[in-house]
Formats: structure tokens, sequence, C-alpha cells
């Protein structure tokens, strides 16, 4: 029996012996996969699999397919990226809607197929499928991620360096705000950030890196920041969790916005707080505010009307991203859920970001299935226990995770011009 995915469904595996054979209708394409670690990088250079290095710790190239074992796989591996990709150097050849990949997945008695929708903005390499441990099982995921930066796209996301015209053997890199700046397309440049604000510049280069892989650096934004003040809090404003994610936004707004600040508004049961962090201030910015505060009780509606009352004021004609952070669930659900429903007709994106454990986060979760919306405009993400422990790209990737779906479904229903 064989199992068609969708676009970020899963499945699990019931064998060791998995085999993803990666097709187009025009063939012409290259397949490698690459195993990554729990921060989503490669822990060495081995770590890429293909035509030059066609194995490494139970993952081997086979033609088009990629065969893992994952009996062998080591502890240190969390998953392993299916790759397609064409050569971009070659003119005019990129993927587009008659050559899109699929993957077929053969494991145990258990046959996948995945086709990803067409991509149709010039893209030259995919991640097709990852295969990832959940709970001491293996899993597969059915991805569809495509940009238009060729093998390079590899170095951006996963830390690999590849020598596109010489196709060279790859070279671990430490991390992605050691890349080089790509391209003047974010709103405030290199060159102005390390002018005001040199401690920002790693944070700056990651977000672009993940904007670039999204395919939507150069698209303007007014960066919100949204912070629970909440009594359970009191842990992560002490070790500096807040500090770091204001610091994270500015990075981004820095890519995304012109003015150099980030709007802030601190909440508990109600708004404690409306100010700004900035490329200027940002120095313990959070923890000079904060101190002045009452710890509360948790309800988002307020915080969510003081977005939109901000928002309108400034009559801006870019969309709205809210970075709206807690950890915990609301005393006003309904709300809440009745401001989103509400402003899900304006341009405003709300992604949540979850602190602590994950039970009690269960309403957070839901807002991102919220049925009776013009268009979905909310994601989600589980930061977890220890949310300063994450990397940069990894927490910039999961906040763009849902954002380009959603400029594009929001231009299509006229809510963004």
């Amino acid at each position: 029996m064989t199992t068609t995915l969708s676009k970020g469904g899963n499945a699990s595996l019931p064998g060791n012996a998995c085999r993803v054979t990666i097709t187009t209708a025009t063939g012409g394409i290259d397949v490698c996969a690459v195993l990554l670690s729990e921060a989503g990088k490669v822990r060495t250079d081995d770590d890429l699999v293909f035509y030059n290095h066609p194995a490494q710790d139970g993952v081997a190239l086979d033609g088009q397919s990629i065969r893992t074992d994952l009996a062998a796989l080591p502890s240190t591996v969390d998953r392993v990226a299916i790759v397609a990709s064409v050569d971009p150097q070659r003119k005019n050849t990129h993927f587009h809607a008659d050559n899109t990949p699929q993957a077929v997945i053969d494991c145990g008695n258990a046959r996948l197929t995945f086709t990803p929708p067409p991509f149709i903005h010039e893209e030259t390499v995919a991640v097709l499928v990852e295969i990832y441990r959940r709970a001491q099982q293996w899993k597969v995921r059915a991805v569809g991620q495509g940009w238009d930066t060729g093998l390079a796209g590899l170095a951006t996301d996963f830390g690999v360096v590849v020598d596109d015209d010489a196709h060279t053997t790859p070279a671990a890199t430490t991390s992605s705000s050691d890349l080089p700046a790509t391209g003047a397309a974010s709103a405030i440049s290199l060159e102005k950030v390390q002018q005001s604000a040199p401690g920002l510049v790693s944070l700056y280069k990651a977000a672009k890196v993940s904007l670039t892989k999204n395919g939507i650096i150069g698209q303007r934004a007014a960066v919100y920041l949204v912070l629970d003040h909440s009594a359970s809090m009191t842990g992560f404003y002490r070790d500096g969790t807040m500090q770091h994610l204001a610091e994270q936004s500015l990075g981004l707004s820095a890519n995304l916005d012109d003015d150099g600040t980030v709007p802030l508004v601190v909440f508990s049961h109600q708004v404690d707080l409306v100010s700004d962090v900035s490329l200027t201030n940002y120095a313990g910015r959070i923890d000079a505010l904060h101190k002045k505060l009452e710890w509360g009780g948790t309800c988002f509606a307020p915080a969510m009307s003081a977005v939109i009352n901000h928002y309108r004021r400034t009559r801006s004609t870019d969309p709205a991203f809210v970075i709206f952070q807690t950890d915990g669930d609301p005393f006003d659900r309904e709300e809440t859920r009745a401001l989103l429903r509400a402003s899900s007709k304006l341009p405003i994106f709300w992604q949540f970001v979850g602190f602590g454990l994950s039970r009690d986060l269960r309403f957070l979760r839901s807002l991102d299935t919220l049925g009776g919306r013009a268009v979905d405009n909310a994601g989600y993400f589980g930061a977890g226990q220890n949310p300063k422990a994450r990397s940069d790209a990894a927490l910039y990737d999961r906040l763009m995770k849902e954002f380009p779906d959603w400029l594009r479904v929001a231009r299509n229903a006229g809510i963004l011009r």
C-alpha cells in the first residue's frame, strides 16, 4: 500500500533500512543528503553525502537514491535532510512546474510518496524530505522547501560551504554568522549595523541567511516584540533570555525595516509597558525596563490590542511581523481567539513563541490552527525550557517557517498590497 504525504505531513518509519529516491520528469538533477545535529548543523565536513563523498555513518548515495540504515546512525545525528539540486551555473537551469522533483520513500513494508507544490521561483536546490528522530522513533517529514542559491543554499542552512564552480569537497563552518553578506537587499546595510550596533552583526547576518533561504530577502515589514511579564517568567528575565530575544528581534528587524527600532509591548494580565528597543539603546534595555514593573497574571488580548492599535496609528503599507512570547496559557482565551480572527483581515502576522514545558502551552499551539479566520495569520513554535541555548540560525528559521506562506496568501486575498 502506498501512502501519499502532503507538504508538512509526516509518518513513522517501520524499518531500519530505508531508501529515498528522488526523480523529476526531465532528469538532470543531483541528489545528496545532509546529516544534522539537534542544532540543525553538520557536525563535520563529512556530514554532506554527495558524489565526492558517497557514504557517512549509515547514509549512502546510490544513484538518485539515498539509502539509510537507521540503526547505524549515531546518537549525535538528529535528522537527515534529502536534497535535490541543479547546477545554477548553467544558463536558465532551475526547477519549475514541469520538473519539480518528487520523492519515493521505501522503508520496511511501507512506501510513501511526496510531490511538493510546484517550484515556481527559479529554485535551484530543495530539501524534499527529512528523516528525523521523535521520542526514540524515526519518522519522515515532507518538507518541499526550495531556494534559488544552488548548493550555496546548503551553506546558509546547514553550515556547509560548497564550491559550486569547482565542485570540491565541502568544508564545515562554525555558524551562519561566519558567512559573507550576500547582496544589499536588507532594509539597513551591514555597514550601518557595524557602526551603530556592532554587537548585533552576527544576529543581523544570521537573520539575513534565513530570509534569503526562504526567498523573502528584500521584503519589508515592521517587527514587533511582545514579552510576557507574568510571575512565572522571573527566571527568563534573570538569566538574560529576554534580553537576548530582544536582540534577536533587532537582528531580524534590521533586515526588514529601515528605522532600526522594534516596538515593544510588555504584558501580564494587562499591558504593563509600551516602549521600544533599537540599534542605539538595546544594551541592557529589557533589564532596565522590566525592573520597574510588577509581576502579574497572563492575558493575551490587551497586548494584542496594543499591537493592533500601534500598527494602525503608523498607517504603514508594509505588514507587521509580531514575535509574541509567553510561557503559559492565558485567562482570556475567548477574547484572544476573537482578536486573532478579527486581525486575520489585517496585514499582521502573529508568530507565537512558547517558552517552557509543552504541556503548559496547549492553547498557544491551538492558535496556529484556529478556524474562522480570513487567512491563517499565525504561527507557533516551542522554544523549550532553555530558549537561549537555541542557535540564532535555528530561531530565525523557526520564525520564518510560516511567514512566507502568509505573505503569499495575504496578497492573494487582497489583505496585502
